[in-house]
């Protein structure tokens, strides 16, 4: 396996992340799982938009421009030799990097990115979902990002696995729905599509932002709004959503069987088609 750190391509081996940095001891940072397809990114303006708001927030400097940062996914995939598996994801991981013992970061620090690529599996037709006894903290100021912090959302999963289901739904500190564990979700409320809103706590996924892009130009009414769990209780249909899954209908919540949505094809193949225009760009 061959990864890029910090501008320099190592094998997995060689590779070396310093033991003070803040990404590894704290957290402190963000990363972008991103979907390639013919060595193109999919939706990389999303990611990339994503990822430089991520670091704004958090206050850390992107050592390399876009254009940077896109070559050197495009050298990786090549040597690698990835580039002719059918399904493909690239990590970017970015740390605020080195710094002393402490929370208040250094003003010194220097940014840390690693780039690493990976074959990844078809995803199930389908999955079931309990819902996670642990809450989101919608008040957080990295509520809706992609941040290293991700204790909460494996601990979910445990309980998931636990419980013999495929992932979680957790709810906010007011009680209402936000997203699966690393996925958006989406409720069929008869020929109508509910999403939580960002504001409920949910992360702002972007295959989450090109469905409510598409849904409206495919003839599907789509809303943002809060999704309490009696709702939840009684949905009919319903499917999770990230980079890699795609759109992955639900045929289970916390052991009520759900159905596939008549619209439900039609959704996809408008996903797959905006997917691949994205790649074309």
């Amino acid at each position: 396996m061959t990864l890029w750190l910090n501008g320099t391509f190592f094998a997995k081996d060689e590779a070396r992340i310093d033991p003070t940095d803040r990404g590894f001891l704290l957290g402190d940072g963000v990363f972008e799982t991103m979907a390639v397809r013919d060595r193109k990114i999919a939706f990389a303006d999303l990611h990339f938009d994503r990822l430089i708001r991520g670091a704004d927030t958090l206050g850390i400097e992107i050592p390399y421009t876009i254009k940077e940062l896109t070559a050197a996914i495009t050298s990786l995939l090549r040597k690698a030799g990835d580039t002719t598996q059918d399904r493909t994801s690239v990590r970017l991981t970015l740390t605020r990097g080195t710094g002393p013992r402490g929370l208040v970061p250094s003003p010194s620090a220097k940014p840390t990115i690693l780039i690493t690529c990976a074959s990844t599996p078809v995803p199930k037709e389908s999955v079931s979902a309990i819902v996670a006894t642990g809450r989101r903290n919608e008040f957080s100021p990295t509520a809706n990002l992609k941040t290293l912090t991700y204790l909460d959302q494996i601990l979910a999963r445990q309980e998931a696995a636990s419980a013999g289901a495929d992932d979680a739904i957790l709810l906010n500190t007011n009680g209402k729905v936000t997203c699966a564990t690393a996925a958006n979700l989406f409720l069929w409320d008869s020929n109508t599509l509910i999403t939580p809103p960002l504001l409920d706590g949910c992360l702002d996924g972007t295959v989450r932002r090109t469905i409510l892009e598409i849904a409206s130009q495919s003839g599907i009414a789509i809303f943002e709004e809060s999704v309490t769990p009696s709702t939840l209780a009684n949905v009919e249909s319903a499917f999770l959503t990230n980079s890699l899954i795609g759109l992955q209908p639900l045929h289970e919540i916390a052991d009520r069987p759900l159905k596939t949505h008549a619209l439900q094809e039609k959704l996809r193949d408008a996903f797959d088609q905006a997917e691949r225009k994205s790649c074309e760009l």
